[in-house]
């Protein structure tokens, strides 16, 4: 390639060069005029200014003034030097002449380029070293559509311009670094500030989304922390939006089995490393999450960072992006955030734990208040009756056990002192009971109650709530009126006493249950199951040794202990002096009738205690004859039989109203016109109608 110029134009180059390198501070315009300014004398037909890192192992694309288009998903920083086709002129004096179609054929990592510039029509690059500080710092390289021939003193000038431009691209280079040095201290005071004063996590994280986002360009950034026993502690997901700020992922991705599957994805938090390109692809193969991802939203590569790994517990950071592969700058620029992400998190863990603690500790201290506040008192179970001692012979049998009890009997029979004296007799005695009436909260709270919720899970959920199970723990839990669990409640029961675990109400993290179920109602189960509002199989759960409290006129032999015990108590309490029944009155007492059992009883004692005014308690105003045992009226039981019927009479009516509704919507439930809104019902609640109904089979 004979160069035509004159010494004069030569030197008019080199002044440009030099006037360029000392006037332009930006390097892209920099080396756009020199480059535009070296076609003028070696006619090439694209040029590039290619870099090496400090240990020469990896390369990149620094400068391009390409008249083509690189291959997709070309990786155009960090590209490995060995394997590579400038891998023999790392250690080059001389520019190389380099001949495409024989030059690239013995190098793997540039197989697809290759391939790339010969479609092209190139055929002819070549590489002029770029020295600085005693060894090459890069490759100053141009392409040709033609094989041009290159005379000696033609690779000279080449060298010859070479020696500024190294220079420039030299100082470039160090310029960049320092900008990179400043920007990284930025962000890491930036991230360290957020820490410090933020103390909410989902705030907290989207600030230092924002500041790593300034730094190193991505689209999703995770954390994972991971307890000993294989549960996420916490699963936060970033993703940037349109407007270029970061919003919390709150929502499942549409996958089958995602949350065991996401736990079995928890290497790819602590796995170390920058993956772009196939190993990349590598990766996705080996994490189903992570190709799903990939296929959702076009990531391109991925950078997971350990944070911490301790006998507790163990975490990562993870970061994905759809703009171009990661490098091992990029991973550098993250480490720096990793040492105060680090004490962040776990300083917030165990402020979290704190507080739940904390929670725990009022929520026993309100159960506690509320024990010693009951209107039992001392939890006595007084009587010596047949009934009464057989029952306490199989509580005596079953209370050192952790076996499930379901204390069945009617109101007022004393259920619940006798689930106490099975918490007191048992090993778990020194741990609260925790009691939870199921017949006083409403169906959209029970599960809160139960099991806690996390915040944001539901509206009106402003923080966490610690559930009865979770204050339970090492304890007993009491469900009075079990009966009254609403059938969706039933199955999270059931799956609590047969896997032993549940998770808070828009939670992730399982949680085990160390607790013993006691469970009591006034219902009859069997009939509640027979039809269709009590789950079969929670029955013989929770029915795994029970206990039926005999009514009080199956008792008879404990109603003169058991008046007595009350007098004497109520004396106490409203400062009375001690008054003994009358012989008559007790006689009456005895022959009662007992509807309302010993709640009934103590009831009426209190009002005697309250209102006597001579030497003995008087029941003449507060007793009525003919309501003993004796003498039922015919009214109370015809009222009786009414109500059974009356109930059956209710169901029949339903049973058809639904009927008669269906079969005008052609079957159809849920929808515009379907039989949910005519019965102005919600679907759901109108599917499980269906079912308790035993319709499941014709509709839904």
């Amino acid at each position: 390639m004979p160069i035509t110029h004159s010494l004069h134009e030569l030197h008019r180059l080199m002044r440009t060069i030099s006037n360029a390198i000392g006037s332009l501070h930006d390097p892209q315009e920099l080396f756009h005029t020199i480059i535009t300014q070296l076609r003028l004398f070696f006619a090439f037909d694209s040029a590039a200014i290619i870099t090496l890192d400090n240990n020469q192992r990896h390369c990149s694309l620094f400068f391009e003034m390409l008249r083509f288009q690189l291959p997709e998903g070309f990786v155009r920083y960090q590209r490995p030097v060995a394997g590579s086709w400038i891998e023999p002129h790392v250690e080059a004096q001389k520019v190389a002449v380099i001949r495409l179609r024989d030059s690239l054929e013995h190098f793997p990592v540039d197989v697809e380029l290759r391939q790339h510039l010969l479609e092209l029509g190139l055929k002819q690059a070549v590489l002029s070293p770029l020295r600085a500080g005693g060894k090459v710092i890069g490759f100053l390289t141009f392409v040709f559509q033609e094989e041009q021939e290159w005379l000696d003193e033609e690779c000279e000038l080449l060298a010859t311009v070479s020696t500024p431009i190294a220079v420039a691209v030299s100082n470039a280079l160090a310029y960049e670094e320092l900008r990179k040095r400043e920007a990284q201290t930025a962000m890491q005071l930036a991230v360290n500030n957020a820490l410090l004063t933020i103390r909410e996590r989902n705030s907290m994280m989207l600030a230092v989304c924002e500041q790593v986002q300034k730094l190193l360009p991505c689209t999703f950034l995770g954390i994972r922390v991971m307890d000993k026993e294989g549960n996420y502690r916490l699963y936060d997901n970033f993703r940037l939006q349109p407007d270029g700020a970061f919003a919390p992922v709150t929502a499942a991705l549409d996958m089958e089995n995602y949350d065991s599957i996401a736990r079995a994805s928890f290497d790819l938090a602590i796995i170390g490393g920058y993956y772009g390109g196939n190993s990349f692809l590598e990766l996705c193969a080996r994490f189903p999450i992570l190709e799903h991802v990939r296929q959702k939203y076009g990531i391109c590569s991925f950078l997971s960072l350990p944070l911490w790994e301790l006998p507790a517990s163990r975490a990562g950071l993870i970061i994905s992006t759809t703009m171009r592969p990661f490098d091992g700058h990029d991973q550098a620029t993250a480490n720096l955030i990793v040492p105060q992400l680090s004490l962040a998190l776990q300083n917030y863990l165990a402020f979290e734990e704190i507080n739940e603690l904390r929670h725990k500790l009022e929520g026993e201290r309100s159960c506690l208040i509320e024990e010693i506040t009951a209107t039992h008192h001392v939890g006595e179970i007084i009587g010596s009756s047949s009934a009464l001692t057989a029952v306490l012979y199989r509580l005596q049998q079953v209370a050192p056990t952790d076996a499930t009890v379901l204390i069945q009997g009617e109101t007022g029979t004393g259920k619940e002192l006798f689930a106490r004296a099975l918490h007191n007799l048992s090993a778990r005695s020194k741990r609260a009971l925790i009691k939870v009436n199921c017949a006083t909260l409403p169906a959209s709270l029970i599960e809160s109650e139960l099991f806690g919720h996390e915040k944001g899970s539901f509206t009106g959920a402003t923080e966490r709530r610690i559930g009865k199970f979770e204050l339970a723990e090492g304890g007993t839990i009491f469900l009075d009126e079990i009966g009254e669990l609403p059938l969706e409640l039933q199955a999270k029961l059931l799956r609590v006493l047969q896997e032993r675990e549940f998770e808070r109400l828009g939670g992730r993290h399982v949680i085990r249950a160390n607790v013993r179920v006691i469970a009591a109602t006034n219902r009859n189960v069997e009939q509640e199951v027979a039809s269709g509002r009590f789950r079969e199989d929670l029955y013989f759960r929770l029915n795994v040794v029970p206990l039926h409290v005999p009514p009080l006129r199956e008792r008879r032999d404990d109603i003169a202990l058991l008046a007595n015990h009350f007098a004497n108590r109520y004396a106490r309490e409203f400062s009375k002096p001690n008054r003994p029944i009358r012989q008559n009155d007790m006689q009456r007492l005895l022959g009662r009738e007992w509807k309302g059992n010993i709640r009934e009883l103590a009831h009426m004692v209190e009002q005697a205690v309250i209102l006597s005014e001579g030497s003995t308690l008087d029941f003449a105003t507060i007793l009525a004859p003919q309501q003993t045992l004796n003498a039922p009226t015919n009214r109370a039981i015809s009222s009786l039989r009414t109500m059974r019927a009356f109930e059956e009479e209710m169901i029949a009516m339903e049973k058809q109203l639904i009927l008669d509704t269906l079969e005008a919507t052609g079957g159809r439930v849920s929808g515009s016109g379907g039989a949910a809104e005519r019965l102005a019902m919600h679907p759901k609640t109108l599917y499980t109608r269906i079912a308790t109904l035993g319709l499941s089979k014709r509709y839904g």
